[in-house]
């Protein structure tokens, strides 16, 4: 019941998963710009993960008020384009979250 108590448990067991986090659309794009390392534009990220742009956006937006995601609206000729990437805040939840579904999930591998 060690690990348990470190994370932040209870008498019940650990802490639940992050709910900002847990959700599949939220995930999936956590999990593609931690795979991308860059920013990614809006448009590739919603063919990429085959969302639309209202489902898309929405989640972004949830993901940069709670500060995992950065959004950066700039311009690709004359054209509106926005960037989406992980702040090292996301990194480490979606780290963390990682590690919470090993200790969940007995043998998950790495």
């Amino acid at each position: 019941m060690g690990t348990a108590r470190k994370r932040g448990g209870g008498p019940t067991g650990p802490a639940p998963l992050s709910p900002l986090i847990h959700g599949r659309v939220r995930l999936m794009i956590l999990s593609h710009l931690a795979r991308a390392r860059k920013s990614v534009p809006f448009s590739a990220l919603r063919r990429e993960l085959a969302l639309t742009d209202g489902t898309l956006s929405v989640h972004l937006s949830r993901l940069e008020e709670g500060g995992l995601v950065k959004l950066t609206r700039t311009f690709k000729g004359k054209r509106p384009q926005t960037l989406a990437g992980l702040t090292p805040q996301g990194k480490r939840g979606l780290r963390d979250y990682v590690a919470q579904l090993r200790d969940i999930v007995p043998g998950l591998a790495d």
